[in-house]
């Protein structure tokens, strides 16, 4: 990455205004000198400090839009820029969010820095341009205006709370300054995490149960994954502000002339208006009324734009701009941003891959996994012959949550798109193909699968991509390593589909037409489970002491009971999957009191236990073959049970994991337990007196 020296970059007029404004120096006196030239002039004159620089970091990433993964964006050029904007504040009413409509707006670029292969990037910032930012922003009535939300902003309102906070605090609304760190947010399986599911978006909350469920078991918190999703921006793309249905809004030019006349902006200002362009959503304020639009003039912030040559011509052409207010200059630790570059950006399908030693053919990782192993005692990493991965989700023999001792070895299965690397380099060698077996038939060649290689090449440097395609019969052609096309020795990206046992080898060919094969590696078999485990319940119910249990339907199910009386609840319950980590069955309330279970606890199945009360089961299996469970449980409402609504929440975990390592199982030697596949119905009824 070739960084530009900061102190030796020449300080332009808006930095120089900047700067003047805080300290009183002539900003004609700053405006093109360095800052080692500050250093040394104004020493003994200001504080030091306003002349050290602050280490911002972050990443380029491009989202697939059909999974939801975020991919490195390599060698893009980050311009890290002054902004000096005016903004139109649209603030409706009746919404949580506001918008900024940016016009009148002046730039100068501070710092410029290359992305690394994994879309990484670090700058040095002035620190005077941060304090300005922020003196300016304690002068403005209601701060958090300029705080674009984070997933944590947004899961902050499932903490409980021993109290609803006012109307106007719902949901929390983010403050500046530091606070007590109330530690990651712990998302909990049925109505919590379904409403987590709409707030973020099922990806979104399927990476952070993953996180999460990896320091469950074991001990070991991903906390730098957990932190980076919950520093996510909520909104990575721009929601589109929900203007007025008034006719004058209808034509964009005659609203612009309604909002210039009703505000009396200065017309030569506003030229630059346009309201199909916007930025948001923002915390809208709730500190007091005030007007759906207010113009806001000479904002200041630190802006990113992103370039990168997308087309091979040598010009860069621009993948993400206008990131205002990307950064929270406040934070105590500031977290690293994330640019998410529009769709024409060149990306990377992994990166920080395997260095794969080239002294034999062979298919050496899945992912960051090796599917080799260590000598004995270690514990292995791959099952050659069954396909399973050996150490993340190992079995736990009491089917406890937590398993005192050493646990058996694992059999978790592959799921999604594996990289699969390996060498293929050999004497004589030009091409290579992978080939498999399915459940035992006939091997064939993987065919019509492409992916992405990028590499720098020249000076000033500029991105190549290179997509490598088989001919009809797999044959892809051997890239010399001296060539740099990254990542280095990937010989497939496996999209896995159905489920089962593929055994898969390498061949090397000649260059001839039709390819004679050279050479063919021992076999490796991988078993890959895509599917999502089946969690189905019925709920019925009596009066304590009934003879008979009425079953409850699905559509607006009422349960009338006698004021004060207690009831009971039979909940019947089927759990399968093809590879079963763990279940759970709890009930829950809202406030109140909460189904208590009264019948006994199935073998290898726990109790689950909040405060004095038992609410629940829990069950982790025991082994490969453990993989459903058939069971009815009963559960009592006390009668001193408030009227309302109840809920029983089930949820099925799969076992079967990816080792891409973005989810904390590098970091753990892939001793981890991770969850990628579960299914979770949730039984949600009314208790009413009749």
């Amino acid at each position: 990455m070739a960084n530009e020296t900061p102190d030796q970059r020449p300080i332009g007029e808006l930095q120089a205004s900047r700067l003047s404004r805080l300290v009183g120096v002539d900003a004609n006196e700053i405006t093109g000198k360095t800052m080692a030239d500050l250093s040394e002039a104004l020493k003994w004159k200001i504080d030091p400090q306003i002349l050290l620089f602050l280490k911002v970091c972050g990443r380029v990433v491009k989202r697939d839009p059909a999974t939801g993964v975020l991919h490195p964006v390599p060698f893009a050029t980050v311009h890290v820029e002054d902004t000096d904007c005016h903004f139109l504040w649209y603030s409706p009413n009746g919404w949580l969010w506001g918008w900024f409509f940016p016009f009148w707006c002046t730039t100068e670029e501070i710092a410029t820095v290359v992305t690394d292969e994994c879309g990484r990037f670090c700058a040095y910032v002035p620190r005077w341009d941060i304090d300005w930012i922020l003196t300016w922003r304690a002068k403005w009535i209601c701060p958090p205006i300029f705080v674009k939300p984070s997933i944590r902003d947004i899961l902050e309102g499932l903490r409980p709370i021993p109290d609803p906070p006012p109307i106007r605090e719902w949901p929390p609304i983010p403050r500046p300054g530091p606070g007590p760190d109330p530690g990651p947010i712990s998302i909990q399986p049925g109505l919590m995490q379904r409403r987590a599911e709409e707030l973020i978006g099922r990806t979104m909350t399927r990476n952070l149960v993953t996180a999460q469920a990896a320091s469950e078991t074991t001990g070991i918190a991903n906390l730098e994954v957990q932190q980076a999703i919950l520093d996510a921006p909520k909104f990575s793309q721009a929601l589109r502000p929900p203007l007025p249905a008034l006719p004058e809004m209808e034509d964009p030019q005659a609203a612009k002339k309604v909002l210039i006349d009703r505000l009396k902006l200065d017309p030569k200002l506003a030229e630059g208006l346009d309201l199909n362009r916007y930025v948001g959503p923002f915390w809208r304020c709730f500190e007091m009324l005030v007007p759906e639009w207010t113009p806001i003039f000479d904002v200041p912030d630190i802006t990113f734009r992103v370039t990168q040559d997308v087309d091979g011509d040598g010009t860069e052409e621009t993948i993400y701009s206008e990131g205002y207010f990307d950064v929270r200059w406040d934070a105590t630790s500031i977290p690293d941003v994330t640019l998410e570059a529009s769709e024409i950006a060149l990306a990377g399908l992994a990166c920080d891959t395997p260095d794969i030693p080239c002294e034999e053919p062979a298919i050496v990782m899945a992912g960051l996994m090796p599917l080799q192993n260590l000598p004995a005692p270690a514990d292995p990493y791959h099952d050659a012959t069954t396909g399973y991965a050996r150490r993340p989700n190992r079995p736990h023999p009491s089917g406890l949550l937590i398993e005192p001792g050493i646990k058996p070895l694992a059999t978790a299965p592959y799921l999604a798109t594996l990289q699969l690397y390996g060498c293929n380099h050999m004497d004589g060698a030009a091409k290579y193909r992978l080939r498999y077996s399915f459940e035992g038939g006939s091997t064939v060649a993987f065919t019509g699968v492409t992916w992405p290689l990028w590499r720098w090449v020249g000076s000033p440097g500029h991105l190549e991509a290179h997509w490598p395609t088989s001919d009809g019969d797999g044959w892809y052609p051997i890239l010399p390593d001296a060539d740099g096309w990254m990542p280095g020795h990937l010989l497939l990206n496996w999209p896995t589909g159905q489920d089962g046992l593929y055994v898969i080898d390498l061949q090397l060919g000649d260059a001839a037409s039709p390819t004679n094969v050279l050479h063919t590696t021992p076999p490796i078999a991988i078993r890959v489970d895509n599917s999502t485990p089946l969690a189905q319940m019925t709920v019925s119910w009596r009066p304590v002491g009934g003879l008979t249990w009425t079953t409850l339907g699905s559509f607006c199910p009422v349960v009338e009971r006698h004021a004060g009386q207690a009831v009971e609840f039979k909940v019947d319950t089927t759990i399968a999957a093809g590879h079963l980590r763990s279940a759970q069955l709890v009930g829950g309330g809202c406030g109140g009191d909460v189904p208590v279970l009264t019948s006994a606890v199935p073998a290898a199945w726990e109790a689950v236990v909040s405060g004095a009360l038992t609410v629940g089961l829990r069950h982790w299996h025991t082994g490969e073959f453990d993989n459903g469970a058939a069971f009815s449980a009963i559960f009592n409402l006390a009668p001193s049970a408030p009227q309302g609504v109840y809920s029983f929440n089930l949820v099925a975990y799969s076992r079967a994991f990816n080792p891409a390592g973005g989810d904390g199982g590098f970091e753990a030697d892939w001793n981890y337990d991770p969850v990628y596949r579960w299914s979770n119905p949730v039984f949600t009824f009314a208790v009413v007196n009749a």
